[in-house]
């Protein structure tokens, strides 16, 4: 099972998530021991992990009061043969038209979409729920040429202790030619074991990574494959 670090990018700085409430996120540095700088911050965790691929999401973007592009765009080409995911909040933008970024589409941004199947046929899709599922029902009929590969994004449980929503992923994961993807609340190696019996592909995670308790080796063992 791959293991993904995930990056939220506020004005320029990486901010710690909890449980979607985006107005409050603050810079990881005030935070834990962590710069906040996106790119000293990718290149510890790339020396430290090793990972094949990096979730970043664009709050500012995500939520139209400016953007993170051009940081994107400049980490995208310093780390070259790294893949990056990128949330951009269902926007289309041609800066990132590079090879090593693959954007996603979250529910969330999809309360009314048209022509999806067209215009964002280039993007993961990230089926995204906070107590129920957030955005339009239609958004998992839609097709894409990435939709082998699903997140399932529980908005509620990002940065808390509770653990995934275990049984909801189980009742979501219906297609055994899909690879499943597992963000928030992901906290623990306990965590990931479960995830990966349930054959869970991957899980996108944050808080795991800054916490003295985890084991690096592990991590380190699952990030780079």
């Amino acid at each position: 099972m791959n293991i993904i670090p995930a990056i939220d990018l506020k004005r320029g700085k990486v901010v710690k998530a909890v449980q979607g409430g985006r107005s409050s996120y603050k810079p990881i540095d005030l935070i834990t021991t962590h710069s906040s700088n996106p790119i000293i911050f990718i290149k510890a965790l790339i020396i430290t992990y090793k990972p094949s691929t990096i979730y970043i999401a664009d709050l500012d973007l995500i939520d139209g009061d400016g953007n993170n592009i051009d940081i994107i765009c400049k980490i995208a080409h310093m780390f070259r043969n790294k893949i990056f995911w990128v949330d951009v909040g269902g926007k289309k933008i041609k800066k990132l038209n590079k090879r090593n970024i693959i954007p996603i589409l979250c529910s969330e941004s999809c309360d009314d979409i048209k022509l999806i199947n067209y215009i964002y046929k280039d993007y993961i899709h990230s089926y995204d729920y906070r107590n129920g599922f957030l955005g339009t029902q239609y958004f998992k009929k839609f097709n894409s040429s990435y939709k082998k590969r699903i997140i399932f994004m529980n908005i509620s449980d990002i940065g808390n202790k509770k653990g995934p929503d275990f049984r909801y992923i189980r009742g979501m994961c219906r297609y055994s030619g899909t690879e499943y993807y597992v963000g928030g609340g992901v906290n623990s190696i306990l965590d990931l074991y479960k995830l990966s019996k349930m054959n869970i592909a991957g899980a996108i995670v944050s808080s795991i990574l800054m916490s003295k308790k985890t084991n690096n080796y592990v991590i380190k063992k699952r990030a780079s494959g």
